[in-house]
């Protein structure tokens, strides 16, 4: 009984560092998101509205970040950037 509960601790002890440190890289992930959405946004030919759709995702990512959902939260934010890079022509 005490093995098990040992494991039990441990996992719990793993899994609470897991998700402090996807808490830790959702904010550097949004802050990349933004600036990749910026830099397109000054290039000559880029489609606007995409990029205004990759800003919005970059919202969502924070919205998602603050939730707490912070595996979601850099998808998100995955996704956005990939929709700002597609905005160039």
């Amino acid at each position: 009984m005490t093995k098990r509960f040992a494991v039990c601790a441990a996992c719990a002890l793993v899994l609470g560092i897991a998700s402090q440190a996807l808490a830790y890289h959702c904010p550097a992930l949004i802050k990349e998101c933004q600036t990749t959405a910026d830099l397109v946004s000054k290039r000559d030919g880029s489609d606007k509205a995409a990029v205004e759709k990759a800003r919005k995702g970059c919202d969502e990512a924070m919205t998602l970040h603050q939730q707490g959902k912070h595996k979601e939260s850099m998808v998100r934010a995955g996704e956005a950037i990939a929709e700002a890079t597609q905005a160039l022509k």
